[in-house]
């Protein structure tokens, strides 16, 4: 096993449900927002936020379906599948979630035309204003800066995770 890299990676953060609506409050504006929001109330680790994609979402059903996933070994791999066989999952789409992605399909619809060309079509809901897609150390770096700006307590990603599970 690789050695913990400091003090704060060898050990869960958990979060009560107030410290946790404290942080999605102060993260409201930073990019890494909407990826926070969907991870802490559906519990997804990052690789399944990261590969949630548009295919998998019924806005006529209400339902979230986690079956893609994207992680970093050496290099960046976009999977149709996801770390075991529990984590394929189909939750209901919570009305504030649902408005949330709603807002992000606008959105993207503003930066396809922006960009035109230069727009890289996917059918993952998260990407860069271009559509081009996140890597999961970009997340990291971002999140990790987003929580240092505002003064929140350092943790991992996969804390938020935790917190909701706990």
């Amino acid at each position: 096993p690789k050695k913990p890299k400091s003090n704060t990676a060898s050990k869960n953060v958990f979060m009560t449900a107030e410290e946790a609506n404290k942080m999605l409050v102060l993260l409201r504006d930073e990019e890494v927002y909407p990826l926070v929001y969907v991870a802490i109330n559906y519990a997804l680790r990052k690789s399944e936020v990261l590969g949630l994609k548009w295919s998998a979402i019924d806005f006529e059903k209400d339902t979230l379906e986690i079956k893609s996933t994207v992680v970093k070994h050496r290099s960046i791999v976009y999977q149709d599948d996801t770390k075991t066989e529990n984590s394929h999952n189909t939750f209901v789409l919570m009305p504030d979630v649902k408005e949330l992605l709603l807002r992000i399909k606008e959105q993207k619809e503003k930066f396809r035309e922006e960009y035109g060309l230069l727009y890289t079509e996917s059918d993952y809901v998260f990407t860069h204003d271009d559509g081009r897609l996140y890597r999961p150390d970009c997340i990291t770096r971002s999140f990790q800066r987003a929580l240092k700006r505002h003064d929140l307590p350092e943790m991992r990603f996969h804390d938020l995770r935790h917190s909701t599970a706990s």
